[in-house]
């Protein structure tokens, strides 16, 4: 052997120098020159078996001398290079000289193992290095250039291993898996950054055959070279190994080559071939291989060879591999005919022939080759009948495998087209149809009756059953009905659309399941057939939840309707079940549908007049006056419960105590709820959450905070189970309408973790949809924006509230187009239906930029789109309508008779009324705009608009009709001719009789008013529930008295406060230490005259504010400046509250008295209003002059660094400042003239006028905003401080 090795060495020394130069190159300091001869271990161990014969040598490495392990870290065992052994080598000897490099290659200088390297292949120590960086699982321990090698040794833990890298697998490169950056790889280590540029990925693998190749010649020549004798050598000729090698390396490579990649090697295979003896092409393994291998190619020499090879093979060698090649080949040049004989031969040679045929159905499905297809199926079922199939399966699978083929539907559309084709040229014939309706089966039965998710790779729609073709749908519906047994298939398919699993939601399958459905009773109709009741059932509970926000119950196209279901129904079974007449009575009690309920409880009464099968639906005869918010008749109902109960040794069940409470709710009758619910727990009933919630959404709408955790504290007494969500909601709702938002916020925070923890159950969406709306009302954007992505981030599923508080909070800033948009495209896409007060919201936006034109066009949207019209959407569309007329009006004045008489939008009303409203309170979506001060009538809301559009507008005719139409409706409905109006329409008529100058009119309106508020705005105190504490009635008192919170403890500027009713003349000024408690009053007496009223609730103390706001409107009209001050005094020492527009008209109104009230006008806005004041906008009017923006006007803000206020928010108005300057030169003209005007009605109060002096001291910041106000060239500022005009 050391012969051999000589003679190894004087071959190579040719090359050395040139390899020594080059392997000492200072640019590749990878391959260092080494000076060392032998290795150590030599003279130890190391050729411990040169005196062995080659065949007691041990097996070389079957990865061949020129592969490098691949490290992989869950081996235990390695060699020196930490190479993990398979499962069948650890038996072998592990003192192995070498680790698949060159026999005793310590003995050869480093020189010829660079030169044998290069000449043998690939260089094999910088393909080793340049892996180990690309491999993401690991890595290669890389050669340390040394001309021998360590013997085995154990690796230290950690190191990782992979698989034979002469396996030729792909390499996935750690920067393309999803989530990781370049450098690094799945686990803990991370891996330092490439420096070898990327390949195109045909390239790669094209160099990955290459390295196969140059591996395996490696390999066999060193096996032939060491260990093998020469006949081994002589049984395999050079071009035969060399195919085989090729087909071996490039097995399943096709699909990733570039098309010139894989012509090159395949016509390289193709030369190697031809180049074969005739011995070597007879041989039938040989044939099969080069069928397989070829039959991916798209040449026409690889396709002629593969026919003819697959001729070739004998019968008996032809397997599954044998026929899909084939069949991918006669399929891919046209070959149909042979396509269709090698189909047959398949399905009785081999057991598997049904791939075959699965494999042709989908090419000809593909291809739409229909003939092609029915022959494939007649040719499937001839085998089967005959017995000819060699698999022996006695029942047809044909249709199961092509069930398998996904996206059938598609392709089924087209062959409903071409048999529309056929029909037209008479040519169509009964297998066509019947294969056809099979087909059509399928596809249907793929698409909408299966019950597994949206996929891209099963369904036509993976978007969603919107991008359904529907009516192309109910086309196919009508062609399977030749399908034997195809009403249970019809069954079949509504099941899959209707069931608890469906895969798409109805309302998107809705017309394919009215198509399904007309097709099955067509087919009832011509053979008898009982359709399923609980198929009915499962209908009927889509169907109503389809409808229920629908304006009508028909489309213009066909659509299956309750009323045609349940006719069927009956038909079938001659009565509608139980079951089915409770779900008709719950749901149009639901929807406040009295006629309709009416005659189900008389079917029910009719068929079902046991009073066993009646007692579970005795509340819904309270709850559908419940809903209809009619007080009243809830409470006559339950006495006709409590009878019919009590005939039967009964009690009302808790059920309907619950809905006679939601009653009291709807109405807002706090008191009443309160007392029902203690009557309740007195007849021995524990009340659950139904029992408490109502009662807490009552307190939260008038912010009694305190009120509802009490309610939630006598809840864990009482009820003893885990509280709900909606009770904090209830709670944030409260926190909101006291402007408590960062306490809200809180409340939600912990409220989380009491939910994740299940301390409390439901939904969080509803409390989330409480902090978004708190923020949208306020005008916050951006804590509306935070919040909602503070929800998206807990993954908290959104609703139709959640999308309601983005609109509401875009179109108070203005952006009514974006809120449009998410109306349209986010609320679909998130598969939540747009309801009323969406379009409501819309339609006010637009209003409110005064685009009356796209208001009305919302509103004809929701029409075309069926939406059921609320109070909210008509309010809306009214207030449009009235707005868009008085414009036309105002810029065409001659065109009509009357002016400002908006008759199309009374004709619009009245359309309204007569269409029915009493079922509009009933839709359980918000209703904003109907509250305590309509008195929750809806006719009183509508008139009061147009009423309040007309007094405006000086129209007093229309006034008067609307008043005499108003009380002719109430008389027609409460029978009482002169019944109390309500407060907003009370405004409305205030306005108008104030433009009329009838002044004790709109005293008298205020006064109504007024005491209409001291009914609803109080307070109401929570007592305890147990009946066992009723008695201490004191405790009761002091236990859960409604304290509403003092926002500002700083008494007003000029507001006498005294422990007493007196009036003490030497007291001038207020004393900012007064306690909060005190009374506070302007002048003397006003504290105490009238009875004492309670305080209003937080929520409810804004109620006056815009009646007050028109009263003292009449009020300065008449010099009345006294009254002005005395009734707002009252009103603040009862505890009621005005909002920004008020506060700047009172004060207006004190700086335009006379004498001008300049002292006290500068000290209230200055503890009032000027703190919040954000400063002057920069006015450049040197450059064509400066416009406020519409925003800015609509909220009086002209030229003040503010645009959009929130409701609690008070800052002085720009007129306000004008007012207040223009009071402020009149005071120095008064004092530079040394005289005062006087005014017998304001005698004693010379203190309120002040002096410049007392000015300057007690307001120093408002003044100094009245100096540094912008001077602009506007009609204000002209008439007020420069006296233009």
């Amino acid at each position: 052997m050391l012969e051999r090795a000589k003679a190894c060495l004087q071959s190579g020394a040719r090359d050395s120098v040139r390899c020594a130069q080059s392997v000492s190159d200072p640019h590749r300091p990878w391959h260092c020159r080494s000076k060392r001869k032998l290795h150590a271990s030599f003279w130890n161990h190391g050729a411990g078996d040169l005196d062995l014969p080659p065949w007691a040598l041990p097996p070389p490495s079957p990865s061949g001398p020129l592969s490098i392990p691949r490290l992989k870290h869950d081996d235990k065992k390695r060699d020196m290079h930490g190479t993990g052994r398979d499962h069948d080598e650890e038996s072998a000897p592990t003192s192995i000289a070498s680790d698949g490099g060159l026999f005793l290659d310590f003995l050869y200088p480093p020189q010829a193992l660079y030169w044998l390297s290069r000449t043998a292949g690939r260089p094999w120590e910088r393909w080793e290095r340049r892996d180990s960086k690309r491999l993401p699982d690991g890595f290669i321990q890389t050669s340390r250039a040394y001309a021998s090698r360590a013997y085995f040794q154990d690796v230290p833990p950690g190191v990782e291993r992979q698989e034979d890298a002469a396996q030729g697998e792909e390499r996935i490169d750690a920067s393309e898996r999803p989530g990781l950056g370049p450098g690094q790889r799945l686990g803990k280590r991370t891996e330092l950054p490439r420096t070898v540029p990327e390949e195109d990925e045909t390239d790669k693998e094209f160099d990955s055959i290459e390295t196969k190749l140059q591996s395996m010649e490696m390999r066999q020549s060193t096996h032939g070279f060491v260990d093998l004798p020469g006949d081994v050598a002589e049984a395999q000729s050079p071009v035969l190994q060399k195919l085989s090698n090729i087909l071996l390396a490039s097995q399943g490579s096709h699909r990733r080559l570039a098309p010139d990649k894989a012509r090159s090697l395949s016509d390289r295979v193709l030369a190697l071939y031809n180049s074969l003896d005739q011995v070597d092409k007879d041989d039938d393994r040989l044939r099969v291989e080069m069928l397989i291998w070829l039959s991916p190619y798209t040449s026409n020499d690889a396709e002629a060879l593969c026919s003819e090879l697959y001729r070739t093979i004998p019968s008996g060698l032809r397997d599954l591999r044998v026929y899909q090649a084939a069949l991918d080949v006669f399929t891919r040049r046209g070959r149909h005919v042979q396509a269709l004989i090698l189909h047959k031969e398949a399905l009785r040679n081999i057991p598997n022939g049904d791939q075959v045929t699965k494999t042709f159905f989908a090419y000809a499905l593909q291809q739409r080759r229909w003939s092609l297809a029915v022959n494939i199926e007649s040719q499937y079922e001839t085998a089967l009948m005959s017995g000819q199939q060699a698999s022996g399966i006695k029942r047809s699978m044909f249709w199961f495998h092509v069930s398998q083929v996904p996206r059938i539907l598609p392709h089924a559309l087209v062959l409903a087209k071409y048999l529309s084709a056929l029909q037209k040229a008479r040519t169509i014939n009964d297998q066509i149809v019947t294969f056809a309706a099979k087909i059509f089966r399928e596809a249907l039965l793929q698409e909408v009756g299966s019950l597994d998710p949206v996929h891209s790779k099963t369904s036509a729609a993976p978007q969603g059953g919107a991008d359904l073709p529907k009516s192309s749908i109910g086309r196919l519906l009508s062609h399977i009905s030749v399908v034997e047994d195809s009403p249970k298939l019809y069954e079949h398919l509504l099941l899959g659309m209707v069931g608890d699993g469906a895969r798409y939601p109805y309302a998107q399958v809705h017309r394919i399941v009215s198509y399904t459905y007309a097709e099955l009773r067509s087919k009832a109709r011509r053979e008898p057939y009982r359709m399923h009741e609980g198929l009915f059932m499962t209908l009927l509970d889509r169907l109503t939840r389809f409808w229920e926000m629908l304006e009508v119950d028909s489309e213009a196209r066909h659509s299956l309707t309750v009323r045609e279901l349940l006719k069927d129904w009956e038909h079938d079974h001659g009565k509608i079940k139980l079951d089915g007449v409770a779900h008709l009575l719950r749901w149009y009690a639901r929807h406040g549908q009295l006629d309709k309920f009416e005659h189900w409880w008389s079917y029910l009464d009719q068929h079902y007049p046991a009073y066993e099968a009646q007692r579970a639906m005795l509340s819904s005869t309270i709850y559908i006056h419940a809903r209809r918010g009619d007080l009243p008749k809830a409470k006559t109902a339950f006495a006709e419960v409590e009878k019919v109960t009590s005939q039967h040794n009964e009690s009302p069940a808790l059920q309907c105590w619950n809905v006679l409470i939601h009653a009291y709710s709807r109405a807002d009758d706090l008191p009443g709820g309160l007392q029902v619910l203690s009557d309740a727990i007195e007849r021995g009933l524990k009340p659950d959450e139904y029992s408490f919630h109502p009662i807490m959404e009552m307190l939260a709408k008038r912010g009694d905070v305190e009120g509802v955790k009490d309610l939630i504290h006598q809840y864990d007494t009482l009820a003893q189970k885990k509280q709900e969500a909606a009770f904090y909601g209830s709670l944030l709702q409260a926190l909101a309408n006291c402007g408590r938002l960062e306490e809200a916020e809180s409340v939600l925070k912990s409220l989380i973790t009491k939910v994740k923890t299940h301390k409390v159950r439901g939904s969080l969406t509803g409390s989330f949809d409480m902090v978004l709306t708190g923020h949208a009302m306020r005008r916050d954007i951006d804590a509306t924006m935070r919040t909602y992505r503070w929800m998206q981030s807990e993954r908290i599923r959104l609703d139709s509230n959640t999308f309601g508080a983005l609109i509401q909070a875009l179109t108070s800033y203005r952006q009514t187009n974006a809120a449009w948009k998410i109306l349209r495209t986010v609320m679909p896409q998130h598969g939540c239906r747009p309801q009323a007060f969406h379009y409501a919201l819309c339609m006010t936006g637009y209003a409110n930029q005064r685009e009356w034109d796209k208001a009305l066009e919302v509103h004809e949207h929701m029409s075309k789109r069926k939406i059921k019209a609320s109070f909210s959407t008509n309010a809306a569309y009214l207030d449009a309508k009235a707005l868009k007329e008085i414009d036309e009006q105002q810029r065409f004045p001659g065109r009509y008779a009357e002016p400002m008489r908006l008759d199309n939008t009374i004709e619009a009303l009245e359309q309204i009324l007569q269409a029915g409203i009493s079922d509009e309170l009933a839709l359980k979506q918000p209703q904003f705009g109907l509250g305590p001060e309509y008195g929750n009538n809806v006719s009183v809301a509508y008139m009061s608009h147009l009423i309040y559009r007309h007094g405006r507008e000086h129209s007093f005719k229309a006034v008067k009709a609307l008043l005499k139409k108003y009380k002719a409706s109430t008389k027609q409905l409460d029978g009482i001719a002169d019944s109390r109006p309500p407060i907003e329409l009370l405004v409305s008529v205030m306005v108008a009789y104030h433009a009329m100058g009838e002044h004790g009119e709109v005293e008298k309106c205020w006064l109504l008013a007024k005491e209409q508020a001291n009914e609803i705005a109080p307070s109401v105190p929570v007592h305890p529930l147990q009946p066992a504490v009723a008695e201490d009635s004191e405790r009761q008192l002091d236990l859960m008295q409604i304290k509403p919170p003092m926002v500002d403890e700083t008494p007003e500027a000029g507001f006498q406060t005294s422990a007493d009713a007196s009036y003490a003349s030497g007291h001038s000024d207020t004393d900012p230490d007064t306690p909060v408690g005190a009374k506070q009053t302007l002048l003397p007496g006003t504290a105490d005259d009238g009875p004492k009223t309670p305080e209003p609730s937080p929520g409810r103390a804004y109620i006056l504010t815009r009646p007050l706001r028109h009263y003292l409107y009449s009020l300065a009209a008449q010099g009345r400046t006294r009254d002005i001050l005395s009734t707002v005094s009252r009103l603040f020492t009862e505890g009621y509250t005005m909002d920004n527009r008020t506060w700047n008209a009172f004060v207006q109104m004190l700086c335009k008295s006379s004498p001008p009230l300049v002292l006290l006008a500068f000290t209230l806005t200055e503890r009032f209003l000027i703190p919040n004041f954000p400063g002057w906008s920069f006015v450049n009017t040197a450059i064509g002059g400066y416009i406020p923006n519409p925003s800015a006007r609509r909220e009086g803000l002209q030229y003040i660094r503010a645009r959009y206020l929130h409701p609690e928010q008070r800052i002085p108005q720009y007129r306000t400042f004008v007012t207040l300057g223009a009071a402020f030169l009149q005071l120095r003209t008064l004092e530079a003239i040394g005289r005062r005007g006087q005014n017998d009605d304001l005698k004693g109060m010379e203190k309120y006028v002040g002096t410049m002096k007392q000015v300057r001291q007690q307001a120093p910041k408002t003044l100094f905003a009245v100096q540094s106000m912008p001077t602009v060239d506007d009609n204000l500022q002209n008439r007020l401080l420069r006296r233009d005009g």
